[in-house]
């Protein structure tokens, strides 16, 4: 049944609408936590009206989410988060003691779970191959995860030569734009909230000829519009401020791939680099 409820949100007749996409990304990326949640929490969530969500899913075929819950106990699917045992039996323990640090940190296992369940999706390989056979890649990202991604393309840049992190100050984003190399990729970073440049500039770069890879988070109605891949990763549900943990994680996992992939030519790199970090003394030696 899962199956059967997984086809439908991913049709173009249930994607209509941005309150469509956001709800379907949703249950999409999250169908094992719904026998958790409540059309209040869902709409809370996504910000937008729980009566939103209470059409949406009649227009499913379900009559609310109970009906939709109760599909889904009957179509036999388990929940993942289930089957971690071991040493999270204490944290699962301090959970239930209402400890607030043990949530958080469930959230991150489960959130790391969903990542590795990106890496073997067909945009993960088309990601590294894209990195790899680019001409030029060229990082950008705003706010608050702008510190991340410039962290991302200095250490990109140390896997490949011809890896810069723009930052726009110049008005134009004319390094990437002006069509003067073929083969350039754009790596975008954006979540929630997210960057009014953002979808602009990837848009500019796809009628430029540049192939754009986007990260972004689960709550992203525009992703596949503006994107050649997408790589999407949970969004934030926790009580607090957003964490970065979850999208340096997939920035890690990408470049420890990238080095694997690329192997000695990744050595001959790091060897040139040190050898210039000696000669022009910016680190001990």
């Amino acid at each position: 049944m899962s199956k059967d409820i997984l086809k439908l949100v991913q049709s173009a007749d249930m994607r209509k609408s941005k309150s469509d996409k956001l709800i379907a990304s949703y249950i999409e990326r999250n169908i094992a936590e719904l026998p958790f949640e409540t059309a209040k929490s869902i709409a809370a969530r996504l910000e937008i009206s729980q009566m939103t969500v209470g059409r949406y899913l009649r227009r499913l075929g379900f009559d609310g989410l109970d009906e939709l819950k109760t599909a889904l106990r009957r179509g036999g699917r388990s929940n993942p988060a289930w089957q971690i045992k071991g040493s999270l039996d204490r944290f699962q323990d301090d959970l239930r003691d209402g400890k607030f640090l043990a949530g958080l940190l469930q959230q991150q296992v489960e959130n790391l779970g969903m990542i590795y369940e990106l890496t073997t999706a067909p945009q993960w390989q088309q990601t590294i191959d894209a990195l790899i056979s680019a001409s030029e890649v060229y990082v950008a990202a705003y706010q608050n995860v702008r510190g991340i991604a410039q962290y991302f393309a200095a250490q990109l840049s140390y896997t490949r030569s011809r890896v810069a992190f723009m930052d726009g100050l110049n008005g134009t984003y004319a390094e990437l734009l002006d069509g003067a190399v073929e083969g350039r990729v754009l790596f975008l970073h954006d979540v929630r909230r997210f960057a009014a440049k953002a979808r602009p500039l990837a848009e500019e770069a796809r009628r430029a000829g540049v192939k754009v890879i986007l990260l972004t988070d689960e709550f992203c109605p525009w992703a596949e519009e503006v994107s050649d891949i997408s790589l999407v990763i949970p969004g934030s549900h926790g009580p607090l401020w957003d964490g970065a943990a979850t999208m340096t994680a997939v920035m890690d996992l990408l470049l420890s791939n990238l080095i694997v992939v690329l192997s000695g030519k990744v050595g001959e790199r790091v060897e040139l680099l040190t050898r210039l970090q000696d000669v022009f003394g910016d680190f001990e030696s």
